[in-house]
């Protein structure tokens, strides 16, 4: 998986960070009446989603800081949106665990209770594409003004747009990453309080604005595929 993009909130987790396997999935809640004289009347009471849970080391000069983050979240029972490939769910960390070796070296495990999964659930909505397509972009447009990224251009009837807004959101959430290395590396250098207080209020600004990019992302790509879907 060394070619996936994955972000938990606002940490991303870059090149060999990236764990070789993500466990995902879960159950279907089901109410069961066994008959007299045999058979049985099965009622699906909707989705029962299990433990998504993957390990791998975090490496570089942001390190202590990226696990330092990621375990305060697990500390304040934070909702997280959790992304990578082609998928999207809002989560809390159940556990996370780290081990120190050196500053730029920290093994690490996650396990994440999943709170939704927005693409799953619109999956189960009997409604037609376009419906979903203009669902999937109102909720982006409501991330916007997190993430600083409009999203002038794009329209729920037309495929022209979403190349480009996907392209701008690459790039900005490239370029949050990398504010976010540097807010990072502020905090650890910082010498004074004011100046670790400075750099704390810029890690968890750029953070935020990541954590909307990210969503925004999951959104865009699923409006795309079901306008291109409903345009067949």
């Amino acid at each position: 998986m060394s070619n996936v993009v994955l972000t938990l909130g606002g940490v991303p987790f870059q090149d060999m960070e990236v764990p070789e396997k993500i466990n995902f999935g879960g159950k279907q809640r089901v109410a069961v009446q066994n008959l007299i004289g045999g058979g049985r009347v099965v009622s699906a009471l909707g989705l029962d989603d299990g433990e998504i849970s993957f390990a791998g080391i975090f490496s570089g000069a942001d390190a202590v800081s990226r696990a330092q983050e990621l375990d305060a979240a697990r500390g304040l029972g934070a909702q997280l949106p959790l992304v990578w490939s082609g998928f999207f769910y809002i989560v809390v960390i159940e556990k996370f665990t780290a081990e120190f070796r050196k500053p730029t070296l920290i093994p690490f495990s996650i396990t994440c209770l999943v709170v939704t999964d927005p693409l799953a659930a619109a999956a189960n909505l009997v409604a037609p594409l376009a419906n979903l397509v203009g669902g999937d972009l109102a909720a982006a447009l409501g991330l916007s003004g997190q993430a600083g990224i409009s999203l002038q251009g794009l329209s729920a009837t037309s495929l022209s747009g979403f190349a480009a807004v996907q392209g701008l959101l690459g790039a900005g959430i490239g370029s949050m990453g990398s504010s976010l290395g540097a807010a990072a590396s502020s905090l650890n250098g910082a010498v004074t309080a004011d100046a670790g207080v400075a750099a704390l209020g810029s890690l968890g600004a750029v953070s935020g604005q990541l954590a909307g990019a990210t969503a925004m992302q999951g959104y865009v790509s699923r409006a795309a595929v079901n306008l291109g879907a409903s345009l067949l």
